[in-house]
């Protein structure tokens, strides 16, 4: 019976010293703090900026001149009358930008550049050579620019346009539209993104075989077989010329559908019909779209298939008769 508060007084010694323990060691992690954590917080201190906000002041001259034309890009882009996408507004700007660069630029493929670094790039744009050349030679042409495209020639017309009559459609089925002239601008001449191969592969190749042909072969042929001829030839350049430096079927900008099957196009910023597509190259968006071709230049979509198909059928026939006389197939 003595020996229990001994015992009690031994199991309190012990909690009493592992609380201590405790304590101490509580006391060595607190005091032994990571080399890694920050600072305690000053409250005097400025509370930092929230995201997404910029200190216009701390910015060079050469950020606010960058800032300032990307805001002059967006609003030309979307203030533009045309189905386009977001590119430089003018084509001395497309020069600016891609001869200015900087080699540590990330979507950089200008002319600063060498030709190996842009041909074994994986993120080179197509039309960056043409692109050059289009800037080069349309800035000083004063050549006007949609999306990819040079506009050479376009004048003012009067065209009857539906606008909807959104108070006299409310509560109603179908909305009920009025007609209104006004004058726009039409592009009568255009040529593609791809116009510098037209120029100096497509054109050269037709002039070089047709003119060896009519040096060589034609000479002492029947008059109505050379007549037949010229004509095929001739109308080989000429379809040729109504595909690459016409205007393919450029949407207009339509910022409410103008019928229900039409759908939203987020590069262009524009409702468009069913088989309008945009296309990457030419940067617009392109009515009853097929492709885009090299040979001619630009993109083939409604206004300029017939045009196309003239131009291929007759490309055959020619080459055909070319082969057949200078062979001496023909006699």
């Amino acid at each position: 019976m003595d020996d229990e508060p001994d015992t009690k007084k031994n199991s309190n010694d012990i909690h009493d010293n592992a609380g201590n323990n405790g304590d101490d060691i509580t006391s060595t992690q607190t005091a032994v703090r990571p080399m890694t954590d920050p600072p305690p917080e000053d409250d005097l201190a400025p509370s930092p900026p929230e995201s997404g906000e910029e200190n216009v002041e701390s910015l060079s001259i050469e950020a606010r001149y960058e800032n300032g034309r990307k805001a002059a890009k967006k609003r030309h882009w979307q203030e533009s009358p045309y189905a386009v996408g977001l590119v430089e507004p003018t084509w001395r700007d497309e020069l600016t930008r891609r001869g200015g660069r900087d080699d540590d630029d990330e979507d950089g493929n200008g002319p600063n550049r060498s030709m190996c670094d842009d041909l074994c790039s994986d993120e080179m744009d197509p039309t960056c050579g043409c692109l050059i050349a289009s800037g080069v030679v349309c800035s000083r042409l004063g050549a006007g620019r949609v999306g990819n495209m040079a506009v050479l020639k376009e004048r003012s017309v009067l065209v009857e346009e539906e606008v909807v009559d959104e108070e006299a459609g409310e509560g109603e089925d179908e909305p009920k539209t009025t007609v209104r002239r006004v004058y726009k601008n039409k592009i009568e001449i255009v040529v593609g993104p791809y116009w510098p191969f037209m120029m100096c592969v497509t054109y050269p190749l037709i002039f070089g075989v047709s003119g060896l042909t009519a040096v060589k072969a034609i000479p002492g042929k029947h008059p109505i077989f050379i007549a037949a001829w010229s004509a095929c030839t001739f109308g080989l350049i000429y379809s040729l010329f109504s595909v690459g430096c016409r205007d393919p079927g450029i949407l207009t900008r339509h910022r409410s559908p103008p019928h229900a099957s039409w759908r939203w196009n987020d590069q262009a910023q524009t409702y468009r019909p069913r088989r309008a597509v945009y296309d990457t190259d030419c940067a617009c968006v392109i009515e009853e779209f097929d492709h885009t071709c090299p040979w001619t230049g630009t993109g083939i979509g409604k206004k300029n298939m017939t045009a196309f198909q003239s131009f291929v059928a007759l490309i055959f026939i020619c080459l055909i008769m070319d082969i057949l006389l200078l062979t001496g197939a023909i006699p």
